[in-house]
């Protein structure tokens, strides 16, 4: 099969772009503002989750009268404010892995939990937004990672069935949702080490993307 005829998607947060640690810190800060405590421990179960499940992971600690709108409104005020006036590191790797593939002739699409606003500014700030085909961000499926729906929708509108697809993934909740979509996903981890679990359902696991560069010609022979 050649690359004209597979896919390749991609996360973007802790994977493309170093916004983990801006984001930890945005987080902190709106949630010690308004009165609660927030650790790292509890940060670690938002990574690659949509707002709709960090809500939740919220009430369950601190009950349905944790201010989520609030917070969420402060900690992405705060965010945003730091990242544009810090930048927004791109990942190792990042900028070779995409060239590589649009050159292989290899679709390319985003799956992402951030809000598409955001996910466009930062691609285009980053000038890597005409790499991809397709952007589907949590705002597009009624359910967000670990369910397979943000990766099935990718899918569909490149045209490419799941099996053809392989997975840039960082986190845990998005090697999963990938397997669930009957799809391969190379694992960059971020702040997130993967569980045994998470070990089986991947088919590589690597230190970054620079790595990824040399599996292209193994992953896309298969």
């Amino acid at each position: 099969m050649s690359p004209a005829n597979q896919a390749a998607i991609f996360d973007m947060d802790g994977l493309l772009f170093d916004t983990e640690s801006i984001a930890r810190w945005a987080w902190k800060q709106a949630v010690e503002s308004h009165g609660y405590e927030f650790s790292d421990d509890l940060y670690k179960q938002f990574v690659g989750r949509d707002l709709s499940s960090r809500e939740k992971i919220f009430k369950k600690i601190y009950g349905d009268n944790f201010p989520f709108e609030s917070v969420t409104a402060q900690r992405i005020k705060i965010g945003d404010q730091r990242e544009i006036q810090a930048g927004l590191p791109i990942k190792a790797g990042v900028l070779d892995l995409l060239k590589r593939l649009s050159d292989l002739g290899v679709v390319m699409g985003l799956a992402t939990g951030t809000s598409r606003v955001r996910t466009i500014r930062r691609l285009t700030n980053a000038g890597i937004d005409q790499y991809f085909t397709t952007i589907v961000t949590s705002e597009d499926v009624a359910v967000g990672k670990p369910a397979p729906d943000i990766f099935l929708e990718v899918s569909h509108r490149i045209n490419v069935m799941p099996p053809q697809c392989v997975v840039f993934e960082d986190s845990c909740v998005g090697v999963e949702a990938a397997f669930k979509a009957g799809m391969r996903t190379i694992m960059v981890p971020d702040i997130e080490q993967p569980s045994p679990e998470i070990k089986n359902f991947a088919y590589r696991i690597l230190l970054s993307l620079e790595q990824a560069s040399e599996l292209l010609e193994v992953i896309y022979q298969q």
